[in-house]
């Protein structure tokens, strides 16, 4: 999907990964690593998803799960707001799953289509306001087959509450870019960490049922991780 000029020109806090990943693939680079998240294939096993259940990547980035995914031979549709990182993603993969990827925005798009597994990694955390995570958790809840399951990641070690100031959002800042070790100036973007007793009382008034939930260290590029399964009432 595209968006119109309108939608183009607005500066709302959690698009500055937009301008982030326009500024890092400008310099023929990637901006997080492309190993494979090691939880996700760990999550389809354990769950029984099989390479016919149809499986959607919401916030997809730069693809490193979406992309090894479509080569094993999973039915997956990936999203993104990001224009820059769904085209970055459309030159790395091969010709016939270029359409897997869909430019996307939850918050204004909608997608007339029921997943079997929906998976989110490191996505969660960069909503802010209790509107655009509540839009969030009903974008899967309504697109999650009755049966269907969800593996949400959000960053954070269950305990620190943390919100960045959302004016910071788009302004430059200088980072470490991991695939080359070098420091850029690339655009501030958004963060809100919470522990435990948020995130379990969030996903609850979502009307979700909570399977499973565990920490973990195996997200690439981030620390540490808050997980888990979810199903809807």
């Amino acid at each position: 999907l595209s968006y119109g000029v309108g939608r183009a020109m607005s500066k709302e806090y959690y698009k500055a990964y937009e301008e982030r990943y326009k500024q890092v693939h400008k310099n023929d680079t990637l901006w997080f690593s492309p190993v494979p998240t090691l939880e996700v294939m760990d999550v389809i096993n354990d769950y029984n998803i099989s390479k016919k259940s149809k499986i959607l990547d919401l916030g997809c980035g730069e693809g490193r799960d979406a992309l090894y995914l479509l080569k094993e031979g999973y039915d997956l549709l990936a999203l993104d707001y990001s224009d820059d990182a769904i085209k970055k993603c459309q030159e790395m993969c091969s010709e016939e799953n270029r359409k897997k990827f869909r430019q996307f925005d939850i918050m204004m798009d909608t997608l007339n289509e029921k997943f079997d597994f929906i998976y989110s990694i490191a996505v969660l955390h960069m909503f802010i306001d209790d509107n655009h995570r509540r839009k969030f958790y009903k974008f899967i809840r309504n697109h999650l087959k009755d049966n269907g399951v969800a593996f949400i990641v959000t960053m954070g070690d269950g305990e620190e509450n943390y919100t960045s100031d959302k004016d910071e959002a788009f302004k430059p800042v200088t980072r470490i870019n991991i695939n080359t070790n070098e420091e850029m100036s690339v655009a501030s973007t958004s963060c809100r960490i919470v522990d435990w007793t948020t995130f379990r009382r969030e996903l609850k008034e979502a009307n979700f049922f909570i399977v499973d939930q565990w920490m973990t260290d195996r997200i690439p590029d981030f620390s540490v991780g808050m997980c888990v399964i979810v199903k809807n009432k």
